[in-house]
């Protein structure tokens, strides 16, 4: 009778609890398995990866509120996502709400969060890890955790489509063809610069008669044989430019911040802004230094790179900084995939008010041209209202495409 009366004590315990020696062998390893087929479920997005986790805390016992998930999505907006810490606190904080799901969160967290390659959501559970991927904790192989694992996690993991699981191709900063880039935003200014300005300039055929110059050339030769005419001068490209360096922009931040340097080489720079959950203003260090020497010294600054996204905020704070100086002649470079923890009306209202200062408002997407692609997330959602040309820069061949575009239309294509 006490044998069964043991048995049925330790078949009825409650999942979360953790204190006694049966329930610490057998849940403990029960709980580490569901975390390790959870976190291969894992996309690489914050809102998703978060409503992943509540639902293995769930599975496993704990109590995780109703509105639980949707609070620690807004407590990551709160914090750099690269610092782990910060990270484990602000989600332990929303999501565990008594002292046994605490144990809980305490004993999954590193299983689920590990740095373990980060697989798509249609990826077999029973798959095995790609190589090189850390093992989940238990297998004898030890975890790479803090700063420097987070960090070497971030260099493998790539984002995927926010509507398609077809991905672009990414690029190491290494790797990029400094030349190519060159050449193509040159095409790039010369296709924006075509943009007809108030200026006028003389010349063989044009819509008007300069009867000034024909004038003067007439008094020259002694008699007036040519008509000159006039047509309206290129105005010079004046160019601001945000771009996007969180972690879901790891595949393709070396391109995009190759494309940046470049512009901020070729073209009147208005500003130039690298953001996550913060801006950092870069402008004057891209246009002063070399390539490699302004990537240098932005990888020196600590919080300039990777970590969340508030897209609204950093616009907000860009815009705050640099709106006296922008007018009907600028054009507007966003760089981004549009994943915003932020609240979209924010965006919405900066990106208004960014379009009511500038010409032109071009936003380059490293999955726009994804097969099935629509845009879902919901900072993307709320942007491209405001936005002139929405184009695809996932590689090298699309930032030619880019350069195609603008060169066939000159002119922004404003939407109502």
């Amino acid at each position: 009778m006490t044998g069964t009366g043991t048995g049925t004590g330790t078949g009825t315990a409650a999942a979360g609890d953790l204190r006694t020696p049966t329930a610490h062998g057998n849940a403990r390893q029960a709980h580490l398995s569901r975390a390790r087929v959870a976190r291969l479920r894992r996309t690489g997005r914050p809102a998703e990866d978060v409503v992943l986790f509540a639902e293995l805390l769930r599975t496993c016992g704990a109590m995780v509120p109703g509105g639980a998930p949707a609070r620690a999505v807004r407590a990551l907006g709160e914090v750099a996502l690269h610092r782990r810490d910060d990270v484990r606190d602000a989600l332990r904080a929303t999501l565990a709400s008594d002292r046994a799901s605490a144990r809980l969160f305490d004993l999954v967290f590193p299983v689920f969060w590990s740095a373990a390659d980060i697989l798509a959501t249609t990826a077999d559970p029973n798959a095995e890890p790609a190589p090189g991927a850390p093992s989940a904790p238990g297998t004898g192989e030890r975890q790479d955790s803090g700063a420097d694992g987070d960090a070497r996690r971030d260099a493998r993991r790539s984002p995927r489509p926010a509507a398609s699981r077809r991905r672009g191709p990414s690029a190491a900063v290494a790797g990029l063809d400094e030349r190519e880039i060159d050449d193509q935003v040159r095409r790039i200014v010369r296709a924006l610069a075509r943009a007809s300005g108030r200026r006028r300039r003389t010349a063989p055929t044009g819509d008007l008669v300069d009867l000034r110059a024909s004038l003067r050339r007439g008094l020259r030769s002694g008699e007036l044989v040519e008509l000159l005419h006039t047509r309206p001068r290129p105005r010079r490209t004046r160019i601001a430019v945000l771009c996007d360096v969180s972690s879901s922009m790891a595949g393709v931040t070396g391109l995009f911040l190759s494309v940046a340097h470049a512009l901020a080489r070729r073209t009147r720079l208005v500003e130039l802004g690298v953001f996550h959950v913060e801006l950092t203003l870069v402008g004057a260090q891209f246009r002063r230094h070399p390539r490699a020497v302004a990537l240098r010294r932005l990888h020196a600054q600590g919080d300039a790179l990777s970590g969340g996204t508030r897209i609204g905020h950093c616009l907000r704070a860009f815009l705050d900084a640099v709106e006296p100086t922008l007018t009907p002649e600028t054009v507007a470079l966003v760089l981004s995939d549009g994943w915003d923890v932020g609240e979209p009306d924010l965006l919405a209202g900066q990106m208004r008010r960014l379009r009511e200062r500038v010409g032109r408002v071009v936003w380059c997407d490293p999955h726009a041209a994804a097969t099935g692609f629509a845009p879902q997330v919901r900072g993307l959602r709320a942007a491209l209202p405001f936005v002139d040309d929405h184009l695809d820069l996932s590689g090298p061949a699309a930032l030619r495409a880019v350069a195609d575009h603008l060169d066939r239309h000159p002119h922004p294509r404003r939407t109502a």
